[in-house]
């Protein structure tokens, strides 16, 4: 669910400007995060695939198909705190791609994970994010808002893609 500061094109209905808006944020990320972006951008937006799972289980298939399979050398931990007490990650840390794991503060605080595209608004910490609501729903990943004040866990790829 997105924050109440409101969803970023909450479905993909003004899909032309969101197209447009991704390929710009895929053009400012590094190679790694462009691949990653690219990946998730033709699962939810071209194909509107379903992952069966959880929004973790969403990040590791974008991570997987762009070339990052779960193992100890494609990905790598740059942030690792803890979801109730921290340590949080500086927010000038996160590129586009990154997996984050964060306190969903729209959502009950529960435990949220999903890719970085961009900041919205830096200053109030929100982003436009990748994210897969996950609870057996059967609908694709959507473009939403979220409050990344709190986030406890970032992952990118550490090599080249694995293909």
């Amino acid at each position: 669910s997105p924050d109440k500061s409101g969803s970023y094109l909450e479905r993909q209905e003004n899909s032309e400007s969101l197209v447009n808006i991704l390929i710009k944020a895929e053009g400012s990320a590094d190679e790694t995060g462009r691949k990653i972006l690219m990946t998730g951008r033709v699962m939810t937006i071209d194909k509107q695939e379903i992952v069966k799972g959880s929004c973790w289980d969403y990040s590791n298939t974008v991570y997987s198909r762009a070339g990052y399979p779960n193992n100890k050398i494609s990905r790598a931990v740059v942030f690792k705190g803890a979801k109730n007490n921290g340590p949080y990650a500086n927010a000038k840390l996160i590129k586009p791609g990154d997996w984050l794991c964060y306190v969903n503060h729209s959502y009950n605080g529960i435990e949220h994970s999903a890719i970085f595209v961009k900041w919205i608004d830096f200053d109030s910490r929100n982003a436009m994010m990748l994210s897969y609501g996950g609870e057996k729903r059967s609908e694709p990943a959507r473009y939403l808002t979220y409050d990344l004040s709190n986030v406890y866990q970032v992952i990118r790829p550490a090599a080249k893609p694995d293909f």
